[in-house]
């Protein structure tokens, strides 16, 4: 018995590559949406902004979808939101 393969049967060479992730470091994430290193450093001790990994020197690394969580989190901060109402939406 041999195995056979119809005309129409494409066999796939490679995957897709898979995207890169982008991280992006504190003063990346400050420059993007204005805030201070104060502001910034508030968000992470209360736990609303999470680092994604760290560097092999310690440097905290952000992914896109953290990002976008921060731009989240000043939104409702301007529309007058608490920190502990945002860490509840969060779910953090």
């Amino acid at each position: 018995m041999t195995d056979t393969l119809s005309a129409t049967t494409t066999i796939p060479t490679a995957l897709p590559p898979a995207p890169l992730t982008r991280y992006y470091m504190t003063s990346d994430l400050r420059a993007a949406t204005g805030l201070t290193r104060t502001h910034l450093d508030y968000y992470l001790r209360e736990g609303v902004i999470v680092p994604t990994a760290r560097t092999e020197s310690g440097y905290l690394l952000f992914d896109d979808a953290e990002l976008a969580t921060l731009r989240a989190i000043i939104a409702a901060r301007r529309a007058g939101a608490g920190i502990r109402e945002i860490r509840q939406r969060l779910g953090r």
